[in-house]
């Protein structure tokens, strides 16, 4: 009776506008042994579909099983249908089901059997031989019409002099008068394919690909677990353009620094926003190198946020490179986002993942350094005689061959009312560093329900993570065990320094064994730094999330969300008795610091999704938003009292005027409305317009409380327009405007007096606060092609972008009689433009198959005007240059028309009138004049990657090549090397005599010693940071299923990261950065090597 009752309320003319529906509804179908009732049921529920039929005709109770991963209805369909008479045709949403030998008559009758005619049968391929399947066969002018199957084959009751119409989306259409056969082999040729795959965009909103008016990159689940790392950030190196990735040099778990489309703040985070299922997340990256400490720089306490997440539990990651891709995120939207959406249960039989990737790891880039020139008897620096024989030390035989053992584990399972999916994960890590330790445990949970008809859906999802890192050096003289490996005497002999503690009777503990001084470097016994310096970060993390979704009607529905991220967080620091006492006291130094982060966001929006007729339609969301920041914290740190290497809070000396209390909190709301609607015309035009207005608690003592960030957006699919050459198979352009921005530090609206750790008091000189503050301002726009060509299996993505960046917020110094250090200025113009461009490439022939990706993009930033300020007697002011991180006789300053990166040195090597270099006639020696000079920029001109995939039968082939052209850098590692004779090219200069000068030699001692060391002339040590890399790469193959009784799917795989520098001048990795704050990258001084890794990967699937 349902077959009848359907037939009675459908209209004639449906079946051809349905078929364009029902080829883009994308299924993912994984049952076995179950009756075809049970999936027509897991279709509906995965789709806006309904089954129709005769339960005479069909047979509903036959058991099918069926594996289908992100394949089309059709497909699905064909598979459950194999070898039956079972014939599909569409109406509108909903699929009627018949025996083949009963076709449908709409027009005339109601499933009457139709007397007459003739049965004619066929078989249709594409241009390559391969059958098509879902292809619509009707006779023109009838509604009477059926649907190829898996093998292209179709069946079809007709008339002679009747014409049949043969159609698919994204092939030219046929039409077939039909005489006196009864078969017909028919080929189509691929015309146009519309682009309708969903993408997960801002505040988790699905939208179709072809109306996006911004560039939106996907990554899948695989680009990040084929060869994994700790950071899953890491995995998107040479995968994503327009990204700059910075790996930290503390090594495995570390934080990374991702920067989207350039840099754009003089003092604000540049870091790009994480959004986690449609929640934005803070990034907090707590003990990070802040600017200034130079030399000295202590190692960050570890990670960050994002470095907590398991890679196995994220479905697909959005990249939005673009201010307007991220607009409905406010203040937080200026420097891109990445979108992360996670996994959750699936319909149908439970499904069982385990996976082990066990890595190791080796240095990657390592300074070059000699061995056959030794010490001076009693002196530390390697300025000796050659030696007789060579040394055998090797500074690479200090590090450990460091490994990362990652096991995830995950449950799948669920019905069409309730879907669980559960997982567990663990990374247990050494490090290549004596005493580095990494340990990560994740678990999660996430279910999903359906009640109230369906009308209503529950979505929760908890989170927990345990995580634990020890020694996490990044660079720097203090704490830092390499600045005595790579400078220790070439003519001594180092097995002696593994000993590295001794027993003191009169002291009655063991002290440190190191027979050579500080050196000026703040030398230690490097195992003692190792393990007798110990560094630890404990966190503790749960994150809970909860979505309520109501239909209203079938085009609207409500929906509210709320997420809860707390993390707690404890540091500590114990120096053993007799480490040096400018680091810690006689008997031993203490540091306890406890930290607590708490997030905590919700929204509500409406969402709706309407047609209008057959030509309009609209998809808008409107709604609300609170997110609320806690950030609080308290420790001590302090010399122990009176039991040496007692590690406890009482047993700090509270009376050593050392002795630091810390103390720190601060709370920041925002809360938002905005909307989102875009219109559509004919599925071809759309026009987007978004608005947000932020309330932001920073700015709650000014006059203007809120801010409101617009933008507007347009995207035609050409193709669909206008005939293009046949060669062109999709065409769309687009482009968008957006005005987004950050909103202001802290505090900044209120007079401030921090606590000087130093000094251990309140700070009476603090800034002069502006009655006006204003967020920063990013305009910018976007315009783009998206091009697929030659019968798809090229598909070009090119963007052009431009934004500039106003009312920058900086921090100015003034003169201390006017009752403050510094004044607040808002000011400025930071411009970036440029190019992002990806190329790809699929083909597949037979039992192979060839997948390829191209990206390359490249920004210029500028400083178009630093602009001018009120100084404190009301004169305004320009403002000529900003000074940022210095070291020695190098610096990153700004001026206008330089870039946020440039570098900059203040010392030359002497030149007489003449521009030789000046030599000393009695000494022979040279020396330096002070000259400030920029050298050129850490930023890079070009950022590349290409990526290949090879697959033959179960056998596959991937790796990755990663690009980075132009850019300078600055080694003070070298600088000193070079001034301790233990770096290569000073031995190769002793071999040579010397340094020719003019038409002399100048001693290579003397050379080195006046152009190297720690306040050396580091215009000598700049270099070009090109390079390229083999970035990753695996080899892998899945074992037949049939050799486990079709019960289980197993793969394994050889993998590797960072296995072969291509192309590299410095001396140490560019693209390792000791810190993710704004002025620290291109800086090396003893910097941690990055890591080479290579393992295997093993996943099974039950």
């Amino acid at each position: 009776m349902r077959l009848f009752f359907i037939f009675m309320c459908v209209s004639v003319g449906l079946i051809q506008a349905s078929n364009s529906y029902a080829q883009n509804a994308i299924l993912d179908i994984n049952v076995k042994n179950q009756t075809v009732e049970n999936v027509l049921k897991q279709i509906e529920n995965q789709s806006e579909f309904t089954f129709f039929y005769n339960t005479k005709q069909i047979d509903i109770d036959r058991k099918v099983s069926i594996s289908a991963f992100q394949k089309d209805i059709f497909a699905v369909l064909a598979e459950i249908f194999l070898g039956t008479d079972v014939a599909y045709s569409v109406l509108d949403k909903s699929i009627i089901l018949s025996s083949k030998q009963n076709t449908i008559l709409l027009s005339d009758g109601l499933g009457i059997k139709q007397d007459g005619g003739k049965t004619v049968s066929g078989q249709i391929k594409d241009i390559q031989g391969e059958p098509l399947i879902g292809v619509s066969i009707s006779v023109k002018g009838t509604t009477i019409g059926t649907l190829s199957d898996i093998d292209g084959k179709f069946s079809l009751k007709t008339k002679e002099g009747q014409t049949i119409v043969i159609s698919l989306v994204g092939y030219a259409s046929k039409e077939i008068v039909i005489g006196s056969q009864s078969t017909i082999d028919i080929v189509l040729e691929e015309r146009n394919i519309a682009l309708d795959a969903v993408v997960v965009t801002a505040l988790g909103i699905k939208r179709s690909e072809k109306a996006l008016s911004y560039n939106a990159q996907e990554v899948g689940a695989g680009d990040l677990t084929t060869v994994k790392d700790a950071n899953l950030m890491n995995s998107l190196v040479g995968k994503v353009a327009g990204v700059n990735i910075n790996s930290s040099s503390t090594g495995i778990g570390g934080a990374t620094k991702v920067v989207i489309r350039g840099s754009k703040s003089i003092e604000r985070d540049n870091n790009v926003l994480y959004v986690i299922d449609g929640i934005p997340m803070t990034n907090f990256t707590k003990g990070s190198i802040t600017e200034g400490e130079g030399i000295y720089s202590l190692q960050p306490a570890g990670g960050e946020g994002i470095s907590d997440i398991n890679p196995d539990d994220i479905e697909s990651m959005t990249v939005l490179t673009g201010p307007a891709a991220a607009a409905l995120y406010g203040s937080s939207a200026a420097n891109g986002a990445i979108v992360i959406t996670t996994k959750k249960g699936q319909v149908g039989k439970a499904k069982v993942v385990v996976s082990n990737q066990t890595t190791f790891m080796s240095p990657f880039v390592m300074p070059e350094f000699q061995n056959r020139y030794g010490n001076a008897p009693g002196t530390y620096q390697s300025w000796g005689d050659r030696l007789a024989i060579p040394s055998s030390y090797d500074p690479k035989d200090f590090f450990n061959t460091g490994s990362n053992v990652q096991n995830s584990v995950s449950l799948s399972v669920g019905n069409e009312k309730n879907q669980t999916y559960a997982s567990a994960g663990s990374t247990n890590a050494d490090g290549i560093m004596p005493n580095n330790e990494y340990t990560r445990y994740n678990f999660s949970f996430r279910n999903t329900t359906s009640f109230l008809n369906d009308k209503m859906m529950l979505d929760f999802s908890a989170n927990y993570i345990l995580q634990k890192n020890q020694n996490m050096t990044a660079q720097g003289q203090y704490f830092n065990p390499l600045v005595a490996v790579y400078t220790y005497p070439r003519g001594e002999d180092f097995e002696r320094v593994r000993m590295y503690e001794e027993y003191n009777s009169g002291r009655e503990i063991y002290t440190q064994r190191w027979q050579w001084g500080d050196e000026g470097l703040t030398l230690q016994n490097p195992y003692w730094t190792a393990y007798r310096n110990i560094f630890s970060t404990k966190r503790n993390r749960y994150m809970m999330n909860a979505s309520l979704k109501y239909d209203v009607f079938d085009w609207m529905n409500v929906a509210g969300r709320i997420k809860i991220d707390n993390t707690q967080s404890t540091e500590e620091k114990k120096l053993y008795a007799s480490t040096m006492t400018l680091l810690a006291g006689k008997n031993g130094s203490y540091f306890r610091n406890n930290m607590h982060e708490k997030q905590t966001y919700a929204d509500i929006m409406v969402n709706i999704n309407k047609y209008f007729g057959s030509d309009y339609s609209l998809s808008a969301n409107v709604g609300a938003s609170l997110y609320n920041l806690n950030y609080d914290e308290n420790g001590l740190n302090g010399n122990l009292y009176d039991m040496p290497n007692f590690f406890a809070l009482r047993n700090i000396n509270r009376a050593d005027p050392k002795t630091k209390v810390l103390e720190d909190g601060w709370q920041q709301q925002t809360q938002a409305i905005f909307a989102n609607v875009e219109l559509g015309w004919k599925s071809m035009l759309y026009l987007t317009l978004t608005g947000r207005n932020d309330w932001d608690s920073a700015l709650a003592l000014m006059p203007d409380k809120s801010f409101f960030y617009p933008s507007v957006g347009l995207s035609g699919v050409i193709s669909e327009m206008v005939k293009l050459p046949s060669f062109i198979n999709y065409m769309k352009v687009r482009g968008s405007y957006a005005s987004v921005g950050n909103s202001i530090p802290r505090n900044l609206s209120i007079h401030h007096y921090p606590f000087d750790e130093g000094t251990n008091s309140w700070a009476t000189n603090t800034y002069m606060p502006l009655g006006y503050l204003y967020p920063e301002r990013t305009k910018s726009w976007e315009a783009g092609l998206n091009v697929k060509f030659w019968k798809n299996k090229f598909d070009l993505n090119v963007t052009l972008y431009k934004s500039n960046t106003y009312d920058q917020t900086v921090t100015v110094p003034i003169s201390a009689s006017s009752g403050y250090s510094s004044i607040i200025a808002q000011t400025g113009n930071i411009q970036n433009k440029g190019l992002e461009a990806s190329l790809n490439f699929y083909e597949k022939w037979n039992n192979f198959s060839w997948s390829s990706g191209f990206t390359i993009s490249a920004n210029r930033n500028k400083i178009i005007d630093l602009g001018k300020y009120t100084n404190e007697n009301g004169v305004v002011t320009e403002l000529d240059q900003i000074k940022k991180t210095q070291i020695g006789s190098s610096l990153l300053m700004l001026t206008t028309g330089g870039t946020l990166g440039d570098l900059w040195t203040t010392t030359e090597i002497k030149k007489d009138e003449n521009g030789n270099i000046w030599v000393d006639p009695i000494t022979g020696g040279i020396s330096s004049e002070d000259k400030l000079q920029k050298v050129g920029s850490v930023l890079p001109k070009w950022n590349m990657g290409f990526r290949n995939s090879f697959a033959w039968k179960d056998l596959n082939f991937e790796f990755v090549i990663a690009a980075r052209l132009g850019g300078k850098v600055v080694s003070y590692t070298q600088a000193v090397l070079d001034a301790y004779g233990v770096s290569e090219v000073s031995a190769v200069a002793r071999d040579n005599g010397g340094i020719p000068v003019n038409n002399g030699f100048v001693d290579a001692e003397t050379w080195y010693k006046t152009v190297g060391g720690t306040g050396g002339i580091y215009s000598h040590y700049i270099y070009n940071a090109t390079n390229v890399r083999l970035q990753e790469a695996s080899i892998g193959y899945t074992f037949p299923a049939k050799w486990f009784n079709n019960k289980i799917k197993m793969s394994a795989s050889l993998v590797g990261r960072n296995l072969l520098m291509i192309y590299n001048k410095a001396p140490f990795d560019p693209e390792s950065t000791a810190s993710t704050s704004n002025y620290y990258q291109g800086l090396d001084y003893m910097m941690s090597p990055s890591l080479r890794s290579y393992g295997f990967n093993v996943k099974f699937e039950f």
